[in-house]
C-alpha cells in the first residue's frame, strides 16, 4: 500500500533537523499499547501522550463527534510544540485521520494513524482470509474492511466491545476472558487475524487461544514499525510526558498493565476548542 502524502512534505532529513517531540492521543489507556511500542522503536525519541479520559470511550460515538474529539486532542498536542503526530485510537484514525492529516499538513506535521500500518501487517502474512476484530465505532465504519477487501482478500469483522473493560480491569487471563472471547470469536475462520483496538494486545493469549491456527497482527506494534520508517532517525532525550484530561489516579492505575510501570510523569489538563489549522479545518468541514 502507498504510504500517506505527507512524506512527500516531511521527509526523514527534516524532520531531523530540528528537535522532534512525537505526540501520541487516544481515548483513555489502550493507546498506551502504541506508546510502548514507540518506546521500543525509537527509544531516543521524546515522547508526549495524551489520553482523553473524559470523553472516553470514543467506540461508541458519531463519526461526526469523534472528529471534533479528535480535533480538540490534536490542537491540544500541537500548542506543546510537538512536530509528528500518532493517532493511537483505532476508531479515531477510521473517522478522522484524513481531516487531520489535511489540517496538519499547513505545520508540516506528519499525521500516522494505526489502521493502514495493520492492514499492511495483515497483508503481509495471510493466505487470503482476514478478520479484523475492534471496537463497534471501528467496525461500523468500515476502514478496514474497505481496505482489506480492495487488496483481494475475504474479510470478516467482529465488534468485541467488552474486550476493553477486560483488559483495563486486569482479566486477561480470567475464565470469563476466556467465554468472552469464544463467545465473540469461535465463529471466525480466517488465518489472520488484526487486533483492531488497542487494548487487545493485553488479551492475546485468551484470543489465540480460541483460534489458535490464525496469525494475530498487532496494530500497535505495526503501527511504531510505520512511524520509525516515515520518520526515520529520531534524535532526542528519551523521554515521556502523560497529559489526561480526567481521573489521573485511574490513569496511572490502569495504565501500569499496559505499559508495565505506572505512566510518570502525569498533568491533568483541560481541551478547549481547536486553533490554528485544526480550528480553521474543522470549520471548513462544518455543515453550512
Amino acid at each position: 500500500m502507498k504510504l500517506p502524502p505527507y512524506t512527500a512534505i516531511c521527509t526523514p532529513q527534516a524532520l531531523t533537523r530540528i528537535r522532534l517531540v512525537i505526540g501520541v492521543f487516544d481515548s483513555g489507556v489502550g493507546g498506551l499499547t502504541v506508546l510502548a511500542a514507540l518506546r521500543r522503536r525509537l527509544p531516543e525519541a521524546d515522547l508526549l501522550y495524551l489520553g482523553d479520559t473524559a470523553r472516553v470511550p470514543y467506540g461508541t460515538r458519531s463519526p461526526e463527534t469523534v472528529r471534533r474529539y479528535a480535533a480538540r486532542c490534536a490542537s491540544a498536542l500541537h500548542t506543546q510544540g510537538i512536530r509528528a503526530l500518532v493517532v493511537a485510537c483505532n476508531t479515531a484514525t477510521a473517522h478522522a485521520l484524513d481531516s487531520l492529516q489535511q489540517a496538519a499538513a499547513a505545520a508540516s506535521i506528519p499525521v500516522i494513524g494505526v489502521v493502514e500500518p495493520g492492514v499492511e501487517a495483515a497483508a503481509a502474512v495471510t493466505r487470503g482470509s482476514v478478520a479484523i476484530i475492534g471496537t463497534e465505532g471501528t467496525i461500523r465504519a468500515g476502514i478496514y474492511q474497505k481496505a482489506l477487501t480492495s487488496l483481494g482478500y475475504r474479510v470478516q469483522a467482529q465488534a468485541c466491545p467488552l474486550f476493553v473493560s477486560l483488559a483495563e480491569e486486569g482479566w486477561t487471563q480470567d475464565p470469563v476472558a476466556q467465554l468472552v472471547a469464544t463467545r465473540y470469536l469461535a465463529h471466525l475462520d480466517a488465518d489472520t487475524v488484526i487486533l483492531g483496538c488497542t487494548h487487545y494486545p493485553l488479551l492475546r493469549g485468551v484470543i489465540q487461544r480460541v483460534l489458535p491456527t490464525a496469525r494475530l497482527v498487532d496494530s500497535a506494534e505495526a503501527t511504531a514499525r510505520a512511524t520509525a520508517r516515515i520518520l526515520g532517525e529520531v534524535k532526542g532525550q528519551g523521554r515521556t510526558r502523560f497529559l489526561v484530561t480526567d481521573n489521573l489516579d485511574r490513569f496511572r492505575t490502569v495504565g501500569q498493565r499496559f505499559l508495565g510501570v505506572a505512566p510518570d510523569p502525569v498533568e491533568l489538563v483541560d481541551l478547549p476548542d481547536p486553533a490554528g489549522p485544526f480550528a480553521l479545518h474543522l470549520a471548513a468541514e462544518a455543515p453550512a
